[in-house]
């Protein structure tokens, strides 16, 4: 069976994220990512208005694809805690079977995160309707969904980029459940932790099948 093969757009992107990973988003010119991909610099601006949209767009697929699996989990019935569980375990096996994706989130100006950009929405929208259900159900503490999201991210980002930065042996999923516990510690509220022992499903996270 012959394999699907790569759109010239779909290289474009994988080159841009090749170079920023490797060498910093200030490297990826449009010169060097057309080096990258095999093609002419009028070939890139055939698909890509700029760098910038090159690299919205690479990041946009990137969000995307880490968004993919979560949809289903936000609207489950599983307890929070397990959702927090699973949504790590979700993120850092795309990490690992990706690691170029995650450099050049990691690498992309701070520009990048700001809130207004559909591929930060599509991700953010996810955790904040998951967390606001958790909040109206009594099973995190009353924080703004923005602050929980702003908390959340911080933990989970953290041991990418300090595997990114050789601080932290990889791979991500063995930091799963530190980085889970961390962040339910961050966000749990004190009438959960007393169900818990009338919910077995609240004390031990599971995959979410």
């Amino acid at each position: 069976m012959r394999a699907k093969r790569t759109s010239k757009k779909e290289e474009l992107l994988d080159a841009t994220v090749r170079l920023v990973a490797n060498s910093g988003a200030e490297a990826a010119t449009i010169r060097a990512i057309a080096r990258e991909a095999g093609v002419t610099d009028a070939a890139v601006y055939r698909h890509y208005e700029s760098k910038d949209d090159l690299c919205w767009r690479a990041y946009n697929r990137i969000v995307e694809a880490l968004a993919a699996e979560k949809r289903a989990l936000v609207t489950s019935d599983t307890p929070i805690r397990a959702k927090l569980h699973e949504w790590v375990r979700l993120s850092y096996a795309y990490y690992d079977q990706n690691p170029a994706a995650i450099k050049f989130v990691l690498a992309m100006p701070l520009v990048a995160h700001r809130s207004g950009h559909p591929a930060v929405i599509g991700q953010g929208e996810l955790f904040l309707e998951m967390i606001d259900r958790a909040r109206r159900a009594g099973d995190i503490r009353p924080v703004a969904p923005e602050i929980a999201l702003s908390h959340f991210v911080g933990i989970v980002l953290s041991i990418p980029r300090l595997i990114y930065e050789g601080t932290l042996p990889g791979p991500a999923s063995r930091y799963v459940d530190e980085a889970a516990e961390a962040a339910w510690r961050a966000l749990r509220s004190e009438n959960y932790d007393r169900q818990a022992d009338s919910d077995p499903r609240s004390r031990r996270p599971e995959r979410v099948k």
